[in-house]
């Protein structure tokens, strides 16, 4: 079978689509029926009365409703059994219209052909009556499930770009690490930086690189990264320490003083004296950050 390159919309089978094409057919008939008149009945001549008019129009209706809905049934079960290109849809419909036709003209000229006219001649005027009829209700019912899909579509994509934009890391997420003459040096994920140790007038920053602990030398001094704004969420604690206040899962005491313990690695940061107050106070306040996933 060939590759469907043009399918079907959903919405021209679905079931709601034949309810409410159906309903707004039901609703232009009438009001088409009533201000046009525009079927050949409506010109027939005494003895018929105003009253068999109005049951001969009911039963056309009913006749041309039953079709269309028996028609639709098919084609929603037909195209769940196998594969329907759009233009499969267009000669279901054309298909659909000669049927309707054809038997709405039997019914007609049997039993409402007041004119004697030929059945030639009534399958035309029939088949005038039916288009002019349908086609209000086919681009009401095509421009609103069009427009639906559309909305439904949009509604898809939206939350696509939300879901892929949750796994994409926003730039609060990331850290940024300069050097000394302000060149990006090393970038990772917030959460990944567990502490920075200082080494002469550079700084190792410890992280952690997918499941193993690893470190990067910054060619930059703890008292430049303590002193800028590009390095919220890191405290200093220690003359030569600075720890990532998300990695840390408890502040204790013990015999030498405070110590911060990490939750990634078995690490146990000292803070010392100097820093005993900043520590205390920052903690005392902190309100650690949801995670929005």
């Amino acid at each position: 079978m060939p590759k469907n390159t043009n399918p079907i919309p959903k919405f021209f089978t679905d079931i709601k689509t034949l309810g409410a094409f159906l309903a707004v057919l039901l609703l232009v008939v009438m009001i088409f029926v009533v201000v046009f008149q525009p079927a050949s009945f409506f010109k027939a001549d005494p003895p018929v009365s105003s009253i068999n008019i109005y049951i001969f129009t009911v039963i056309v209706i009913s006749s041309g409703l039953g079709i269309l809905s028996i028609s639709r049934i098919i084609l929603f079960f037909v195209q769940r059994r196998i594969t329907m290109e759009l233009f499969h849809f267009v000669i279901w419909i054309f298909a659909e219209l000669i049927v309707m036709a054809v038997l709405l003209t039997v019914i007609v000229f049997f039993i409402g052909n007041q004119h004697n006219l030929t059945f030639s001649d009534m399958l035309w005027h029939v088949a005038l009556d039916m288009l002019s009829i349908l086609i209000v209700p086919y681009i009401i019912t095509i421009l609103l499930f069009a427009l639906n899909d559309k909305r439904l579509q949009i509604d898809e994509l939206r939350n696509l770009v939300e879901a892929t934009a949750a796994l994409v890391p926003s730039e609060a997420d990331n850290i940024n690490f300069y050097d000394r003459g302000r060149k990006l040096a090393f970038s990772t994920r917030r959460a990944n930086v567990l502490y920075i140790a200082a080494a002469d007038n550079y700084c190792n920053i410890h992280y952690m690189n997918g499941d193993k602990e690893d470190t990067f030398i910054l060619h930059n001094s703890m008292k430049q990264l303590d002193s800028s704004d590009d390095y919220k969420g890191l405290l200093r604690c220690h003359r030569g320490y600075m720890v990532n206040i998300e990695n840390v899962k408890l502040l204790r005491k013990d015999k030498e003083g405070l110590v911060l313990e990490l939750s990634q690695g078995d690490h146990s940061i000292p803070v010392s004296r100097t820093y005993n107050d900043r520590v205390v106070r920052f903690f005392a306040g902190y309100t650690p950050q949801t995670n929005p996933s």
